[in-house]
């Protein structure tokens, strides 16, 4: 009998390649909960936009549509530059929102890539069958 270390030594190697496949499955399964993500992300950021008051800090000058999309993606990242900001309760709450948001979706794309990861694995392990 092989004792666990050489076990471990004679495991055969997860490919890159089938790593990406397994991701691109796993990534597929769950592309309704990255819809959802995106759906709500967008309607967060139209809400931002009128109802939060976003403002550049700079110049305190209403923001256009667009600058307001790159403050919600930077929240959503937990970034947060702090060169666009909301001024209202409700652009507020949006805005901690869009962080919830965002930490989920990592979440998710985290535990898509572990998955991909122990797929493959399995799959090394067992010839590629």
């Amino acid at each position: 009998m092989q004792s666990t270390a050489s076990k471990r030594r004679t495991r055969p190697k997860v490919s890159p390649g089938r790593t990406i496949i397994e991701m691109i499955r796993v990534v597929w399964h769950l592309s309704p909960l990255f819809l959802i993500n995106i759906a709500t992300f967008m309607a967060i950021a139209v809400t931002m936009y009128y109802f939060g008051g976003p403002v550049d800090t700079v110049t305190h000058a209403p923001v256009t549509f667009g600058e307001t999309l790159y403050m919600c993606g930077v929240t959503g990242l937990t970034i947060g530059y702090g060169d666009i900001v909301p001024t209202t309760p409700i652009g507020r709450a949006a805005a901690v929102s869009l962080a919830f948001l965002g930490v989920l979706l990592t979440g998710l794309i985290t535990s898509a890539a572990v998955l991909a990861v122990q797929r493959a694995s399995g799959y090394a392990e067992s010839g590629g069958q």
